[in-house]
């Protein structure tokens, strides 16, 4: 029983991480994205801008991922209304599946406190970081398949409608970061296009 509200917490903290970018029109990849070596920042202007404008979109999706967690905690009805969205599309992503989403959940689960751990061995960790990534992947894969769905998509809709209402109650600045967060994004993808065609 434990095992399983451990699983249903986890599915949770990768559902909330998501749904801030559905929230805000984001097409990011997701939290657990391998990071990338930077290149040497004194040479190169236009990546070091690059670092500079990604680790401001950042610290909004942070600040506003602040709101959205005290704004469910704080509205008891959201709460049930993300239960009701959580069930709907873990029963959805087990249909056709092998193994059941809660069981994938508590495999990740399991992997993220061996890579937590003081105790788990360095020569490990990259093991068990590949392993967990592809994991990840496999489920936010099946995330996306069930948001496919119509019945998810209309649950989805009106959870992020209700979500998004009660922010900006609970944050008048809500609106003012989501919109930042969105010019953020536009100039990310400026920034990659011109890029590409630099090449």
């Amino acid at each position: 029983m434990n095992h399983s509200h451990n699983a249903r917490s986890l599915f949770a903290r990768c559902f909330t991480a998501r749904s801030l970018r559905v929230l805000c029109a984001v097409a990011a990849l997701g939290t657990f994205a391998p990071s990338h070596a930077e290149p040497p920042a004194a040479q190169d202007d236009p990546m070091q801008a690059a670092r500079q404008l990604h680790g401001e979109y950042v610290e909004l999706q942070n600040r506003l991922s602040l709101i959205q967690e005290k704004t469910i905690e704080a509205h008891p009805e959201l709460q049930k209304q993300q239960e009701a969205f959580l069930d709907l599309m873990m029963a959805k992503m087990a249909s056709g599946s092998d193994a059941s989403p809660q069981d994938d959940l508590a495999a990740i689960d399991k992997l993220e406190q061996k890579l937590r751990s003081k105790d788990t061995p360095d020569s490990e960790r990259q093991t068990l970081m590949t392993e967990y990534q592809e994991k990840a992947m496999a489920f936010r894969a099946a995330q996306v398949e069930a948001l496919k769905d119509p019945e998810v998509q209309q649950a989805q809709d009106a959870l992020r409608d209700a979500t998004v209402t009660a922010m900006k109650q609970q944050d008048p600045q809500t609106t003012q970061l989501m919109e930042q967060l969105q010019q953020k994004q536009d100039e990310m993808k400026q920034m990659l296009e011109a890029a590409g065609q630099g090449q």
